[in-house]
């Protein structure tokens, strides 16, 4: 979805500057103290664009808006590999559905949660129950607890509907490098990982068993199984691109970077190249540019759609959204696809962004607009909009506002002649340029299809409002420069034309800041000439706009291309040719980073160590482990990385690139008395087991019982002792087997009653005396609640007990004794003295005196 607030995302302006990649104007967090439900859904600026705009049909558009002042269903989605999502949702289906089907409310049935039809294999969910009849009944308590414990696990992702639509309209496929140009806060990017990994374990399997891993050629497991692709996601706001990396974190995979870059300006990768050779750059199969927007389509979510719209908003980002989506289509493969999203139903950020960018780009020869029509069919859609109109508003320093909706370029440029003459004073945005405005084609071959976007209106399927077009690279593009977003020299060059006088030299014009406000009720109907009657005084709220810097290029064109040609003057773009294809990024050290990322050699002593206590073949890459401090220092935690990931971390640490995450916990240092006796001092981690086990010949514990599982789960440091009495069934009389270390539990997927729906693969530690499933405490009680339906467990932990009872005693003893000495320091000294004669006569002793002469013979 696009920015203004998607998942609670982006703000009004993400981060701290619009100007650099960051965010919507309708959006930004609510700080309000009113309930949602008291806050009224209504701007009349907002309401007279999409009713006069040209959108809908009267009756439609009346439906629509019901829809968008109502609340918005909760959606989620199951998540991770397939074969885990439909166990999950199976769970789901079984065990909660006809709970809450079986209730009544006020004598009608309860409307219980249902599959989205427009996603496949019922992996997306919502729910339209509303909150009064959720707070009473305890089913939904339950409901709610499972969402909560399979979120925390990574299973389900609470994510709105439409925003779960523009991965699949970029069809990517294992093998592809993907770039998610602005990640935060991670759902979508969750969700191009998924398909990027595809069903690699199963591959994997397979190629550790020496069968074929590639046998339906459906992507690219060329490396023994494993997934060859790379997806990095990127965010231009440090705090976002850090819930962007807890949020990837749980996915577990290997094949991503985390980056902190304006997208507008996104650098450019570099590949390794021999000497003498010409610098190659990554160019990507797939890019997703879910760009900053107005969010005016999160109206049902968001409540500073409703109190601070104006079509300031939309304006104001056009051309950043369309410098990010041009610097896109500059870094996609010839034959790439990039799909474009915003959660805006604004034209002025979607098709006018779309057509701008392909004339920039050359026209449909270079880029072309692809039919959506075959992916997700059953999602019900508007075409894209070939005619608009571009909304304004204008005022005299702080006077009333006046509504404007203009029809074309050159009706703006007439209207500003007119006001200039009859009220110069009077301010417009300065950022409506030709490119706002639909596009007009000299000839039906070079008529840009915008009909072939989608729109998606809240009253289709009762979501929010969304737009998606999908772009694709025919040919190379020559390298060009979008102009920053002041209309000043564009209209001043239109007006003088206008009157067919000689343009005067150009003068530079500073950036001004632009004061917006809510209108009260317009006073008539905006009329679709070029100008309106004016709208009653309103409360201003000021919006400024941020300085845009050129973006940095790249370059499809061939060694020694002719120059380019500027962009048509129609698109409002203003194209220079680029001085530098790659220039030198800020920042020249991996110093200025706040993380490191060091590769292990391939021959490291302490990696052969670990893997062979594990028994991992020797078909497992030695080379892709990494540590995360300056040294290289094996201290903590060990990470695993694909190969791919490697070559680009290596490759550009030291030319500025912000890389903030890479890799998958696989090893963490175990430290306790006596290690170095230890084969292995390392623990195995979650994060990455699954990744390694295929692999592992030793160390291995299989798992066939729900009761010895159940005993791990509820139990920490279950006893283990040497006379073999324990209580932790097959797990156990494999343990006492094995030496003290970590260890490999596979549990298969089986049938029955006693059976797992999905197979699983944890770390367990055998100490001396006792074993430990090193899984939290809250994941241990997400798998009681998933497979046991264990509601509130109390997981038991006796070494935590143990301590904590010595530390109780201790106090018990230390307390005993203060008290003991503070009597005694109260008792009178003679009664002490006699106290001590008394127990030495007791004792048979003497008492000894300073008078009295000790024989030292």
């Amino acid at each position: 979805m696009g920015r203004g607030g998607r998942g609670g995302g982006r703000g009004r302006f993400r981060g701290k500057n619009k100007g650099r990649g960051g965010g919507g104007g309708g959006g930004g967090r609510d700080t309000r103290n009113e309930s949602w439900n008291d806050i009224q859904r209504k701007n009349d600026l907002f309401e007279s664009y999409y009713r006069m705009g040209g959108f809908l049909e009267e009756a439609e558009f009346e439906e629509m808006w019901k829809y968008l002042a109502s609340d918005l269903p909760n959606s989620f989605r199951f998540t991770g590999t397939k074969s885990d999502a439909l166990a999950v949702r199976e769970i789901f289906k079984q065990r909660y559905i006809p709970a809450i089907k079986s209730m009544d409310f006020e004598g009608e049935p309860v409307e219980a949660p249902k599959p989205v039809a427009a996603f496949p294999d019922e992996l997306v969910w919502d729910m339209k129950t509303h909150k009064k009849v959720i707070r009473r009944y305890a089913p939904f308590a339950e409901f709610q607890k499972f969402l909560v414990a399979e979120t925390t696990s990574g299973n389900i992702s609470r994510q709105e509907v439409v925003s779960m639509i523009p991965p699949h309209f970029l069809d990517v496929k294992p093998g592809m490098v993907v770039l998610d140009m602005c990640a935060a806060p991670g759902s979508k990017t969750a969700q191009l990982a998924e398909m990027i990994h595809g069903d690699e374990e199963d591959r994997v399997a397979r190629a550790a068993r020496d069968e074929n891993p590639n046998i339906d050629g459906e992507g690219d497991y060329s490396d023994d199984g494993r997934s060859t692709g790379l997806l990095i996601a990127n965010d231009t706001d440090y705090k976002r691109a850090g819930m962007l990396t807890h949020q990837v974190k749980r996915l577990n995979f290997p094949n991503l970077i985390v980056t902190n870059h304006d997208a507008s300006i996104f650098p450019s990768v570099e590949l390794p190249s021999k000497p003498g050779e010409k610098k190659q750059y990554l160019k990507y199969d797939r890019i997703l540019a879910d760009v900053p927007c107005s969010g005016d389509g999160t109206a049902r979510k968001n409540p500073n759609v409703w109190s601070k719209w104006t079509p300031k908003d939309g304006l104001g980002l056009h051309n950043l959204q369309l410098r990010i989506l041009f610097r896109g289509l500059q870094m996609l493969k010839k034959g790439g696809r990039l799909v474009y999203s915003t959660c805006s139903m604004n034209p002025v950020e979607n098709e006018a962004v779309v057509a701008a960018a392909i004339e920039a780009c050359g026209g449909t020869s270079k880029v072309q607009l692809m039919d959506a029509s075959n992916y997700l069919p059953n999602l019900k859609r508007k075409p894209g909009l070939n005619k608009w109109k571009v909304y304004d508003t204008s005022a005299v320093g702080a006077g009333e506002k006046t509504a404007h909706l203009f029809n074309s370029w050159d009706a703006f440029v007439k209207a500003k002649q007119k006001y200039d003459k009859e009220e110069p004073e009077r301010q417009f945005s300065s950022k409506i340029a030709p490119g706002c405005f639909p596009p007009i084609a000299a000839s039906e071959e070079e008529r840009i299809p915008l009909e072939r976007c989608v729109r998606v209106y809240p009253h289709l399927q009762d979501t929010g409002g969304f737009f998606i077009a999908i772009l694709e690279k025919l040919d190379d593009i020559k390298v060009h420069q979008i102009s920053a977003s002041d209309n000043t020299e564009l209209l001043r060059k239109a007006m003088l034309e206008s009157e067919n006088t000689t343009p005067a030299p150009a003068t530079e014009q500073p950036e001004t800041e632009q004061t917006s406000g809510n209108a009260s009720p317009l006073k008539r109907k905006l009329d679709d000439d070029e100008t309106s009657e004016s709208t009653e005084a309103a409360k201003k709220v000021k919006t400024v706009e941020d300085p845009i810097e050129q973006p940095a290029t790249d370059s499809d064109a061939k060694s020694g291309a002719e120059a380019p040609k500027p962009a048509k003057a129609s698109s409002g773009v203003v194209a220079k040719p680029a001085v530098d294809d790659h220039p030198k990024l800020k920042g020249s050290t991996q110093q200025s980073n706040k993380e490191y990322f060091e590769y292990l050699p391939a021959d490291e002593p302490s990696i052969a160590q670990i893997l062979g206590f594990f028994g991992i073949s020797e078909r497992f890459p030695r080379d892709r482990f990494m540590v995360k401090n300056k040294e290289g220092l094996l201290l903590n935690k060990i990470y695993y990385t694909s190969a791919l990931a490697k070559t680009i971390i290596n490759q550009n640490k030291y030319r500025g690139m912000k890389f903030i995450h890479c890799g998958v916990v696989m090893f963490v240092s175990h430290k306790i008395k006596d290690a170095e006796l230890m084969k292995a001092p390392w623990r195995l981690q979650n994060e990455g087991i699954r990744i390694l086990e295929p692999w592992a010949k030793s160390r291995i514990v299989n798992l066939t019982s729900k009761k010895t599982l159940y005993k791990l789960l509820i139990e920490m440091f279950p006893k283990l002792p040497k006379d073999g009495s324990h209580q932790i069934g097959e797990v156990g009389d494999q343990l006492m087997e094995m030496d003290i270390g970590c260890s490999f539990v596979r549990i298969e997927q089986s049938e029955g009653e006693d059976g797992f729906p999905f197979r699983m693969v944890l770390p367990l530690w055998r100490h001396p005396g006792s074993a430990n499933l090193m899984v939290d405490k809250d994941d241990r009680k997400a798998m009681l609640l998933r497979l046991y339906n264990e509601k509130d467990p109390q997981i038991k932990n006796h070494v935590a007990e143990k301590a904590a009872a010595a530390a109780e005693e201790e106090r018990k003893a230390s307390e005993l004794e203060a008290k003991e000495a503070e009597e005694e320091e109260s008792k009178d000294p003679e009664e002490l003295a006699a106290k001590d004669a008394m127990e030495l006569e007791e004792e048979g002793g003497v008492s000894l005196t300073d008078n009295m002469e000790v024989d030292k013979a």
